[in-house]
C-alpha cells in the first residue's frame, strides 16, 4: 500500500468525528484523498474538520476534508453525503461506514437482559449498525457503478460471530454485514466495484476493550485496524472482494472458558 494509491481519491466516511473513523480520515487526507467526514455530533465533527484542515495547510498534506452532519438512520442524510461528495469533489471512490456501537452501552441500558431492553434501544442497534451501512452503500454505490470503480469497506465485528445476551442487536447487525458484503460484491463486480468487510476484535478506542482476551494478550491499537482497512481500499488489494476479514488478535482462537 502506497500513499499515492489515495492521491485524488474521494472517500466518504461515517462515524468520522472520533475513533477509527477519525484516524482513517486523517490518514487518507495525509495521503492525498478528499474526505467527506460524516457524523451526528456536529460540534465535534466541525472541531475535527477544522483541526485536520489546519494540518493539511501547515503540514503540506495534499488531501482535504469537509464536514457533513448526518444521522445514518436517515436515508436522506446518506443521500446528502453522497451528493456533497459528487458536487464538491466530482465522484466517490471509497466508502467506509464506521458509525456503529453496542446499543445497550450507547443507549444507557447496559446490564439489562435483551428481553427487558426498551424497543427504542433495539431499534437503535438495528438502525445504526445495519440499516445505516445499507443506506450509505445504497446512496454511494451508483456513483461508483457509473465510474466503473470503487471500494466499499464495511466494518463488522467479532460480535457478529459471538453473542451478547444484552446488546443482542449489535451482533445480529454485524452478522448481517457478513452476507451483505457478498451481495455488494456480486452487484458491483461487473462494474469494477469491490466490497470487503473488516471485523475487529478488541480495539483500544475505549478502555473497556482491554478486558477482551486475545492470543497476544492485548487489544489492538486503532492504527492496527486502520492499516488493514486502508490496505483493502488500496490498489494492492484489487483482487479482494466479497469477503469478511477477521482482525481480532486471535480472540476467536481463545478457548471460551478463557474469555
Amino acid at each position: 500500500m502506497k500513499d499515492e494509491d489515495f492521491a485524488g481519491k474521494v472517500a466518504v466516511l461515517t462515524g468520522a468525528a472520533s475513533g477509527m473513523g477519525l484516524l482513517a480520515a486523517m490518514r487518507l487526507a495525509k495521503a492525498g484523498a478528499k474526505v467527506v467526514m460524516c457524523d451526528l455530533d456536529e460540534a465535534r465533527l466541525r472541531q475535527e474538520v477544522e483541526r485536520l484542515t489546519f494540518n493539511v495547510e501547515s503540514e503540506g498534506w495534499t488531501g482535504s476534508v469537509c464536514a457533513c452532519v448526518t444521522d445514518v438512520r436517515k436515508f436522506e442524510d446518506a443521500e446528502k453525503a453522497a451528493a456533497l461528495a459528487m458536487e464538491k469533489f466530482g465522484g466517490i471512490d471509497i466508502l467506509i461506514p464506521f458509525a456503529g456501537g453496542n446499543e445497550a452501552r450507547i443507549c444507557g441500558t447496559k446490564g439489562i437482559p435483551f428481553y427487558e431492553q426498551p424497543v427504542e434501544t433495539i431499534d437503535w442497534g438495528i438502525d445504526v449498525n445495519l440499516k445505516g451501512t445499507v443506506y450509505f452503500a445504497r446512496a454511494c454505490m451508483p456513483a461508483m457503478i457509473a465510474a466503473k470503480k470503487g471500494v466499499i469497506c464495511l466494518i463488522g465485528s467479532v460480535m457478529g460471530i459471538e453473542a451478547d445476551r444484552i446488546g443482542a442487536m449489535y451482533g445480529a447487525a454485524k452478522s448481517g454485514l457478513f452476507n451483505f458484503v457478498k451481495s455488494l460484491a456480486l452487484a458491483g463486480g461487473p462494474y469494477g466495484v469491490r466490497a470487503v468487510c473488516v471485523s475487529p476484535g478488541p480495539v483500544l478506542t475505549r478502555p473497556g476493550m482491554s478486558t477482551m482476551a486475545t492470543v497476544r494478550g492485548t487489544a489492538a491499537q486503532p492504527d492496527e485496524l486502520v492499516n488493514v482497512i486502508l490496505y483493502l481500499c488500496s490498489d494492492d488489494a484489487s483482487f479482494v472482494t466479497g469477503t469478511n476479514i477477521l482482525v481480532d488478535g486471535g480472540h476467536m482462537c481463545v478457548p471460551a472458558a478463557s474469555v
